[in-house]
């Protein structure tokens, strides 16, 4: 049986699809065994069909569960310091500045505002005005 470390969770809203590499994904024809990093580029979440950048792991480094300990640990009462989060309008993709988009040129740390304007949203390809703040 996988290890949380080694599931990964799709982020996008509504979704929640996870990715056990001992089952593998069959409509993708990735095979059992596979890592969730060593899963094609081209690959996409058979339910929503959201990039591998809108994947977490279930726990350990880069995991939901240790971003929001870390925001909280690191982040003020009054939340000064803390870069905000901002969500796709059409897809519900939510943008974190503590992960960025490196699979689309952005830094981990980029800011929402210092992302360039030709940026697109790594899910549906919306535009950054098709975007709020979360």
């Amino acid at each position: 049986m996988s290890q949380p470390e080694e599931m990964y969770q799709c982020q996008t809203t509504n979704c929640g699809y996870i990715y056990d590499p001992d089952k593998g994904e069959r409509k993708g024809k990735i095979p059992k065994g596979v890592q969730f990093k060593d899963l094609p580029d081209e690959w996409r979440c058979p339910v929503c069909g959201a990039t591998r950048a809108s994947f977490r792991p279930l726990a350990g480094p880069g995991s939901v569960h240790e971003e929001n300990t870390l925001s909280q640990q690191t982040t003020t009462d009054t939340g000064e310091g803390k870069m905000k989060k901002y969500r796709c309008l059409v897809c519900g993709y939510e943008y974190n500045p503590e992960n960025g988009d490196p699979d689309n040129g952005v830094e981990a740390g980029t800011a929402f505002e210092n992302i360039p304007d030709n940026w697109v949203c790594p899910v549906c390809g919306a535009g950054k005005d098709e975007f709020e703040e979360a």
